[in-house]
């Protein structure tokens, strides 16, 4: 198979139209109305004649769907560079924090009325519209927060916190495949886990979300998993990096073993990083096993995964 266009593209970098109308909110029938009668990108095509889009032609369709969702007619807006079209959104910007109050306000009042079909239209409609970075950072870290603090607070039942735990949790993993469905073989892998005794897995997912963005291919094992399991893992799957989370703070002694264990028995090659509360006090003590890279938050994470696509 091969890509129809003068440039020959590689394949594997290319999206299907599947994939594109799920990073950016697009119909597939408004996508080819806006190729057909505007010409805002010229997709490629394999040699069944189906559309296959460049991460350049993802990156405007996102801007230009943001700018009509704040108003502007896609026909006024057709024409503009990628450059003309961030100038504009940036000029054009809502204050987010308004914008995330309202959010937040929804998704709450949703919530209490045991409504978990809004929560998630809500939650879905800001991933659509934003970056997963800032998704991840400014409104699903938040909201796990809240929600948490609410439930500690015994204003929300424990059935509440577990409702949306698992909504978030989909959402995050049904992203991920999306993504992985556009890879090629030669992406980084990555396996994100949390040791025994870690049972809190968000750290996990919200920067399994961020690499996943980034292109990178991504090994969600989840939580309170024994050292020994993840190494047997390691093996098979070949990763380049494992992310590990420490929450509990300060963590239990036998955290740090295995995190020693860890660090001695897996190959050189592959990198540690590790982030969360417990991690945090562990670098400050400087107690933190020398082969770990740790994580102060989810900007750094995604500081550092981004130069490891790049350099992929």
């Amino acid at each position: 198979m091969f890509v129809k266009d003068k440039n020959k593209q590689n394949i594997n970098s290319m999206h299907t139209i599947k994939t594109v109308t799920a990073l950016t909110g697009i119909s597939t029938e408004t996508l080819r109305a806006w190729e057909r009668r505007y010409a805002t990108v010229t997709p490629a095509r394999d040699e069944q004649g189906r559309r296959l889009y460049s991460q350049a032609d993802v990156e405007r369709l996102i801007l230009l769907a943001n700018a009509t969702r704040q108003g502007f007619t896609i026909s006024k807006i057709s024409t503009q560079s990628t450059a003309q079209l961030q100038a504009l959104l940036a000029n054009n910007q809502v204050a987010p924090t308004n914008h995330h109050e309202a959010l937040f306000t929804g998704i709450m009042a949703a919530l209490n009325d045991y409504q978990m079909g809004r929560c998630e239209e809500l939650l879905k409609r800001a991933l659509i519209a934003m970056e997963p970075h800032h998704y991840a950072r400014d409104v699903l870290l938040p909201l796990l927060q809240k929600v948490g603090q609410l439930w500690h607070e015994g204003k929300l039942g424990i059935a509440q916190e577990h409702m949306f735990s698992a909504c978030v949790k989909r959402i995050i993993l049904s992203m991920i495949n999306t993504l992985h469905s556009s890879f090629a073989a030669s992406s980084p892998r990555i396996i994100f886990a949390t040791l025994s005794g870690e049972n809190h897995e968000f750290g996990i997912l919200l920067t399994s979300l961020l690499a996943a963005s980034q292109r990178c291919e991504c090994f969600y094992i989840g939580a309170d998993l024994p050292w020994q399991e993840l190494l047997i893992a390691s093996k098979k799957i070949q990763p380049a990096i494992i992310t590990l989370s420490v929450i509990s703070y300060p963590p239990n002694s036998h955290v740090i073993n295995d995190l020693t264990n860890l660090a001695n028995e897996l190959p050189a090659h592959i990198q540690l990083w590790v982030g969360g509360a417990g991690a945090h006090f562990l670098n400050e003590q400087q107690q933190l096993p020398g082969r770990y890279l740790y994580m102060a938050s989810l900007d750094d994470f995604n500081d550092r995964i981004t130069r490891v696509s790049d350099n992929k």
